[in-house]
């Protein structure tokens, strides 16, 4: 982020507010209940050599940008039914909570991924709901 001479960055912020919007940003991230997410992605990435996660931001980001609009098998994601098997162990390895229900999903690569961690989302809920 560049700053001016006064210490004020490029947008007109300045950067003391900036370094505690990241600061207040990376907190919230810390406290928000997981929603597996982030670890689909990861999941994702892990199978495939098209897709890409940065966990330097918050929230994290991935190549494609628009992931989750897409299906496990689209051309930018590349993952075949062959490969949902892979997907489903290392989203289990990374979710050991909810392993049973990620068992569930589909091995079809035509599955929205959206719809995936919507499940998956709702999934870790009810695991948090009966651990309580």
């Amino acid at each position: 982020m560049a700053t001016s001479k006064k210490g004020s960055t490029v947008s007109g912020e300045a950067s003391h507010i900036a370094t505690l919007n990241k600061l207040i940003a990376a907190k919230q991230a810390s406290i928000t209940p997981k929603d597996g997410r982030l670890q689909l992605a990861l999941a994702i990435a892990s199978t495939t050599n098209l897709v890409t996660v940065d966990t330097t931001v918050v929230p994290f980001s991935t190549i494609p940008d628009d992931l989750f609009d897409r299906t496990f098998d689209d051309k930018s994601v590349g993952i075949s039914d062959d490969q949902m098997p892979v997907v489903k162990a290392s989203l289990s390895v990374l979710l050991p909570e909810i392993a049973g229900d990620i068992s569930q999903i589909p091995d079809n690569a035509a599955s929205p991924i959206e719809k995936v961690a919507e499940f998956v989302r709702l999934s870790l809920l009810a695991h948090s709901n009966a651990a309580q």
